[in-house]
């Protein structure tokens, strides 16, 4: 198993949250049973990858430096960062802002439970979950997987992460560059 490690601003930190705040995060929501069943080694991999897509997003404002165990080093991860706020919350050097640790909980989950979701030439760069399949006769019709109730849908520059899961945007809001949306308003687009 990859290496673990939660602790904050770590230069070789590889999650935003620990196990044990994920298990408190997932306890107050419909997937409780689901997260529970896991061994500890499936939610602290759910919880790596989790991250690593979640890395990869533009924040709002700077990553904290140095890293917290070593001065000579940067931080592994961009949270924790500053000079940034959202929704009357300003982010700080010493803490993660609830609503990125209750996203990577999620997001573990859904990655455990759909590994490939993610990955390049998955259901979001193609064709979504079926929708209507056709044998002789019968026709396949996939949903798309960008597309919302609404009738709105992300943008196709958008990271492959808030592709598969739009929710996100709602989620991280204006923790995230403008670029992507603050609020949902630039990353979606009427169709």
């Amino acid at each position: 198993m990859a290496s673990f490690n939660s602790t904050l601003g770590a230069s070789d930190a590889t999650s935003y949250i620990s196990r044990e705040t994920a298990d408190g995060i997932m306890e107050n929501t419909m997937q409780a049973a689901t997260w529970a069943a896991l061994t500890d080694d499936e939610k602290e991999l759910s919880l790596i990858a989790s991250t690593t897509a979640l890395d990869g997003l533009a924040w709002a404002g700077t990553r904290c430096s140095p890293s917290t165990d070593d001065d000579d080093l940067e931080q592994a991860l961009q949270w924790p960062r500053h000079d940034a706020s959202c929704k009357g919350v300003t982010a700080v050097c010493t803490a993660i802002p609830f609503p990125i640790q209750q996203a990577c909980a999620m997001l573990a989950l859904q990655l455990h439970s759909n590994p490939n979701s993610i990955i390049s030439g998955g259901p979001v760069s193609g064709k979504g979950p079926v929708k209507r399949e056709k044998l002789g006769d019968l026709e396949m019709e996939y949903f798309d997987p960008r597309a919302q109730e609404s009738g709105e849908k992300i943008s196709d520059s958008a990271p492959i992460v808030i592709k598969a899961y739009p929710w996100l945007v709602d989620l991280l809001n204006c923790w995230l560059l403008s670029s992507y949306g603050v609020g949902g308003t630039i990353l979606r687009v009427r169709s």
